[in-house]
């Protein structure tokens, strides 16, 4: 068989002729196209016979479309014309000569879609997938976009209701499915396939790798027939797919973002992996994590979302009900913002789509976001979709290359929103040690170790600077590196952000009075410059303004793990500040 390119080789139309010159064909084809070069091509060709031939077979399926006329008067060249007809009428005989060797006969979908009101079988490459949902009725529905080399822009919406045990599971996109008995409907001035296996539709489902077999991983019916044709197309589809990228979205969708550029002004589309699933949420809902490599935006902190609680960063820690365990976040990569998405306005009785796995590529497609204690939440909505990706996909590639060159830069390492380079207020003795996200600080294997990050501080606590000194306690005064009995000691607890996470943190004894620098731990009561001087700072590092809700800057600060009790340390880890100085 000589090489025939994908473009032209589509429903068996150079394959089959291939085949029937092949072999000992050649001089039965030879004598047939003599007979009819010689005898009677003029005559057909000018009562328009040729065109109705080629009309007729110039597609594979059962749709009718009317032939065209021919006349003399639209022929440019009478010479080139003939050598075109003439290549045309071979290729019809030899798709009618294997049309009797195939039990089903196959559209292309540029053939398809203009087939309206009519049912037909078609193979295609999944380009879009998104998870079944439930619908009004007993069925569920599964809408998915296909696409082959006649069509591969916008592709073809399918639409297959079916109840849920009977639903496409499509593993990745870019496999490849094959429908029989298809409905296609036209809405809203486009093409639309709508298949029910209560009216006779069926799919498989293949993978859409060259080189892998013809075994489908799915069908709709124990049933089924892949026969030699079957394989042909197949093949032809792969062959076509490995050099044609299946990407419809990646830089063409106006709605597509990135997670440091979601806001809550506008509902969004995301592609994203999925790093955990939670279905056991407190509020009895699946509340999936997504991430896409980049940092959200810092998030002003209002007021009156701290509650009434007089710890703020204690209210802000336990509001946290999407907090995960620190033995999940290890799995997480240490960079990029862990989104966690929400049902909103969701029906009880709406089982939603069916979630992918942890580890699954997808597209969010209609989704919102709000902001709870500072923190971003993604807001999945009653109209908003899921759809898998392949990791193949330029968008999933561009995420993940841009990963890899965060991790490997220390410029990139850094909050994406903080200032480049970066401006810290504090001031530390170990700017030569590599930054660190809190996520690394809180699932780090060693319990003890010590870090460098780049945070915001959110909260103190206590919230009056007046009760930053407390009296040492009796126990532990005079002992090594502790003041004497009576004498005052700083403990303050700071809550501190970064994009990937918050951790309370606290600034004691010696450590508090070198990075309150000038001020040594006295009763704050008795000291009101002291106090003055301490409160401005503190303000300075919450971010506290008059006119807004506070809005903390980024500050460059050292920490340390330490446990309380050898025989549990990793349930006792404790985290605090030292080696970081705030002058002036």
């Amino acid at each position: 068989m000589r090489n025939v390119s994908c473009e032209n080789a589509w429903n068996r139309k150079q394959i089959l002729k291939c085949r029937v010159r092949g072999g000992g064909s050649d001089a039965l084809w030879n004598l047939i196209s003599t007979i009819f070069e010689r005898v009677g091509f003029f005559f057909f060709f000018h009562l328009g016979f040729a065109e109705t031939l080629t009309s007729r077979f110039d597609r594979i399926g059962s749709c009718p479309r009317s032939p065209k006329s021919l006349g003399a008067g639209n022929l440019p060249s009478l010479l080139y014309l003939t050598s075109k007809a003439k290549r045309r009428y071979k290729r019809t005989m030899s798709i009618e000569l294997h049309r009797v060797q195939g039990k089903y006969n196959y559209d292309r979908l540029a053939d398809a879609v203009v087939c309206v009101d009519k049912k037909v079988n078609f193979y295609g490459i999944v380009a879009e997938y998104e998870q079944p949902k439930s619908t009004r009725g007993d069925d569920c529905l599964c809408t998915m976009t296909v696409v082959d080399m006649s069509y591969n822009t916008p592709g073809l919406r399918v639409l297959y209701f079916a109840p849920a045990d009977q639903m496409p599971r499509v593993n990745t996109v870019g496999d490849i499915i094959r429908f029989h008995r298809i409905q296609m409907r036209s809405h809203a001035d486009a093409p639309q396939a709508i298949g029910n296996p209560k009216y006779g539709a069926s799919f498989v489902l293949l993978s859409g790798l060259e080189g892998d077999g013809y075994e489908p991983y799915q069908k709709s019916h124990s049933r089924y027939s892949v026969e030699a044709h079957d394989r042909d197309i197949v093949d032809l589809l792969r062959t076509w797919a490995s050099s044609h990228p299946i990407d419809t979205f990646a830089g063409t969708n106006k709605y597509m973002k990135q997670i440091k550029d979601i806001n809550v002004e506008s509902y969004f589309d995301l592609c994203c992996k999925i790093l955990y699933v939670n279905e056991q949420s407190a509020e009895n809902s699946v509340i999936i994590y997504v991430w896409d490599g980049t940092d959200t935006s810092p998030a002003c902190l209002n007021p009156v979302e701290q509650g009434e609680s007089d710890d703020p960063g204690q209210d802000l820690w336990s509001a946290k009900e999407l907090a995960l365990p620190v033995d999940v976040m290890r799995s997480f990569p240490v960079l990029g913002t862990v989104l966690p998405l929400v049902p909103f306005d969701v029906a009880e009785d709406d089982s939603g789509p069916q979630i992918p796995l942890a580890g699954d590529w997808v597209k969010l497609r209609n989704i919102g976001c709000r902001i709870r204690k500072g923190l971003y939440e993604g807001i999945f909505l009653h109209k908003s979709k899921i759809g898998i990706l392949s990791p193949s996909t330029q968008a999933v590639q561009n995420c993940e290359r841009a990963y890899k060159e965060r991790l490997t830069s220390e410029t990139l390492r850094l909050p994406q929103w903080c200032p480049k380079p970066p401006q810290s207020m504090l001031v530390t003795g170990y700017d030569h040690v590599k930054v660190s996200t809190l996520r690394e600080v809180l699932t780090h294997p060693q319990v003890t170790n010590k870090f460098r990050c780049m945070v915001r501080v959110m909260a103190t606590w206590p919230t009056d600077v007046l009760d930053f000194c407390v009296p040492l306690p009796e126990s532990t005064a005079g002992g090594k590196d502790q003041p004497e009995q009576g004498a005052f000691v700083y403990a303050v607890r700071f809550t501190l952000e970064d994009p990937t996470g918050r951790l309370h943190v606290f600034l004691y004894g010696q450590d508090a009075v070198d990075f309150f620098v000038g001020y040594p731990a006295v009763d704050l009561r008795q000291q009101g410059d002291t106090v003055g001087a301490l409160k401005r700072k503190v303000d300075r590092l919450l971010g506290v303004s008059e006119s807004g809700p506070s809005n903390p800057p980024w500050v460059n600060c050292c920490l340390m793990s330490y446990y309380l009790d050898k025989e549990r340390p990793h349930d006792t880890r404790r985290f605090r500040i030292f080696g970081t100085r705030f002058p002036g």
